[in-house]
């Protein structure tokens, strides 16, 4: 099946040397689902090779012995080795997607990121497990660059709760673009469809809530009827309550949550 009625057209994975696996499972899964080009993006933070190089560079010692100077020859091999490590395990990941590709970009992480994607991308991100893992670089710049782009955004939950149940769009609008993406996936996977209401009011008084200091899984500060669910995958459009929305459900719930375009109206609430 083509991602047509969804205009997706390529898949993208953000990587780094930390990444989880998880991401990777997912954006195969969907890959293939919808037919899409697949491309990892391993990311490497150029400031790493060149903090090893400075003169004054140093390392906590992992036997002991307190710091000690970076020796830049082998900081290039280990950077090297993660970025090696990084290709293989997404060759065997994605053996099964016709159209794939494996590419290393040296920038920062938000910047990396936000150079590569386009409108017609899904980019996966494995999403925090906790709300200081979100502050944490890389994902923080890796999160908040892939929600500025033009390009979905699919969280990877820390730990997938169920890999079957229904596909839930959480409407903001009569005419929410969440309900026809999440309506051509659940086609697609042979779930039922349901539509739950977050109107642009409670969008408002979860986000208050947020700002206030609320955890983001808490799953009181959750939609009362998705509580009830057990869903398999979550679409949302985009929007500034919507995108922490996303991240909340992807802790709390434990699901994948897709943003897709909100169109003007998500615009403004940005």
């Amino acid at each position: 099946m083509t991602a047509a009625p969804l205009g997706f057209r390529r898949m993208v994975l953000g990587l780094h040397p930390n990444a989880p696996s998880r991401a990777a499972n997912l954006a195969v899964e969907f890959a293939a689902l919808f037919d899409l080009e697949l491309l990892g993006l391993f990311i490497e933070d150029v400031g790493l090779r060149n903090f090893a190089a400075m003169p004054f560079a140093r390392e906590i010692s992992a036997l002991g012995g307190g710091w000690r100077p970076i020796e830049p020859a082998r900081a290039e091999r280990e950077l090297d080795f993660a970025a090696d490590k990084a290709e293989r395990r997404f060759a065997a990941a994605a053996r099964g997607v016709a159209r794939r590709q494996f590419e290393i970009v040296r920038a920062a992480a938000g910047q990396a990121l936000a150079a590569e994607l386009r409108g017609g991308d899904v980019v996966t991100i494995g999403a925090p497990a906790t709300s200081a893992e979100r502050a944490a670089e890389p994902i923080a710049s890796l999160i908040e660059a892939a929600f500025r782009s033009a390009a979905a955004v699919m969280l990877a939950p820390a730990r997938r709760a169920r890999h079957a149940g229904p596909i839930v769009a959480v409407a903001a609008t009569p005419n929410d673009p969440s309900v026809a993406a999440a309506a051509a996936i659940a086609d697609a996977v042979g779930e039922k469809l349901i539509v739950v209401n977050f109107s642009a009011h409670a969008g408002s008084a979860w986000s208050a809530a947020r700002r206030e200091g609320a955890p983001a899984a808490e799953v009181d500060g959750l939609p009362p009827d998705l509580r009830r669910l057990r869903e398999r995958l979550v679409v949302l459009s985009r929007g500034a309550a919507q995108d922490r929305l996303a991240l909340a459900i992807a802790i709390a719930r434990g699901v994948p949550t897709l943003s897709v375009d909100g169109g003007e109206e998500a615009a403004e609430a940005r």
